[in-house]
């Protein structure tokens, strides 16, 4: 399997510093179009992480459906799922509840305990919300469905950092990076406890994939900078979070069987922001989005058909298994692959 890789980072007017000297071959911008990779024949464990994946989403966007303030009952509802699979799963789950304009949310959090750096912790998140009038299969019932999966599979590993698992409400207009957005006052929180959160990745729609041309749209800043077949991941993050943003994106290229992107933007593109990795730029804390880029490639983004038939689990469970080994790296697991030596300043000492 061929595996791509491109690393943008980009300056703006008004950004410190000039832009960097070119790196070698991969740090170059990614050519306008790309032929689409044969992907190998998935193995009998991201064909069983698939089928979780399309029974999770089908509960949250078929059985459940739109679950947001306005549908504050589905909302409910969506919580009390996700606290009895995590339950099932072997956890104990944290409700953090929050009353919000007269409508009771929670943020839910499920941890695996570190050993000897067990005060550094990694979380690994998404919002169970969907935006108003829509289902949100993809947006972003896939991405709660990936941090199930991903919970699932580390549940009793022997790890150095603690990993956390968190599922926030609110990430949705019009509570979207406002003090009412759950994963803001989840961020508030590990800020006022004094938790050490050395990274955060945020699961945002992962559930659509593309090998036609023209597929892929990008932000008017990076018109011209990626490629235009939607069949990869891309991995977002701010300036200051590019240490992580290589990290994931190299270890998804050389461990999954997806192709990924990484991008470290600066302020400027706005677009970055968007999901709740945000909240947790705001209390400095190195946070990226692992997305199939959403609105830039799905014509259903936060429309009533965001359904669950119409995903690509084979891909998502493809990108999950990748993130298994990414996480590997970042929490200190004894299993985990060689490090990236150039990301050292994540890894457990």
């Amino acid at each position: 399997m061929r595996h791509l890789a491109w690393f943008l980072t980009l300056a703006c007017c008004g950004c410190a510093g000039p832009v960097p000297a070119p790196r070698p071959a991969k740090q170059k911008p990614a050519p306008v179009a790309e032929a689409p990779a044969a992907l190998r024949p998935a193995s009998a464990r991201e064909r069983a992480i698939a089928a979780e994946l399309r029974a999770d989403v089908a509960e949250l966007a078929g059985k459940i459906g739109e679950r947001n303030a306005d549908k504050k009952w589905e909302l409910a509802s969506a919580a009390d799922w996700l606290v009895e699979a995590l339950e099932k799963a072997g956890y104990a789950v944290q409700r953090d509840g929050h009353e919000i304009d007269g409508v009771a949310v929670q943020n839910l959090a499920a941890e695996v305990r570190g050993g000897r750096a067990a005060k550094e912790v990694v979380i690994v998140g998404a919002h169970y919300d969907s935006a108003q009038g829509s289902p949100g299969a993809n947006d972003n019932a896939s991405g709660v469905a990936g941090v199930l999966a991903l919970a699932r599979r580390y549940k009793g590993a022997a790890i150095d950092r603690s990993l956390r698992f968190v599922l926030f409400a609110n990430e949705e207009p019009p509570h979207f990076q406002t003090p009412k957005m759950g994963s803001w006052l989840y961020a508030q929180g590990v800020q006022a406890r004094g938790e050490k959160v050395v990274a955060m990745l945020s699961l945002e729609s992962i559930g659509v994939y593309s090998d036609a041309a023209g597929s892929q749209r990008a932000p008017k800043a990076l018109e011209g900078k990626v490629p235009t077949v939607g069949n990869f991941t891309a991995v977002v993050g701010n300036t200051e979070s590019k240490a992580l943003v290589d990290l994931v994106a190299e270890g998804l290229s050389v461990r999954g069987s997806l192709p990924a992107i990484g991008a470290a933007l600066p302020r400027e593109v706005p677009e970055a922001g968007w999901s709740d990795h945000w909240s947790f730029w705001k209390i400095g804390v190195p946070a990226v989005m692992i997305t199939d880029t959403a609105p830039f490639r799905d014509p259903h983004y936060h429309r009533p058909t965001d359904t669950p038939a119409r995903l690509d689990y084979d891909r998502a469970a493809r990108l999950v298994v990748g993130l298994e080994s990414v996480i590997a790296e970042l929490v200190g697991e004894s299993t985990a692959l060689a490090p990236d030596k150039k990301s050292k300043d994540l890894l457990v000492p």
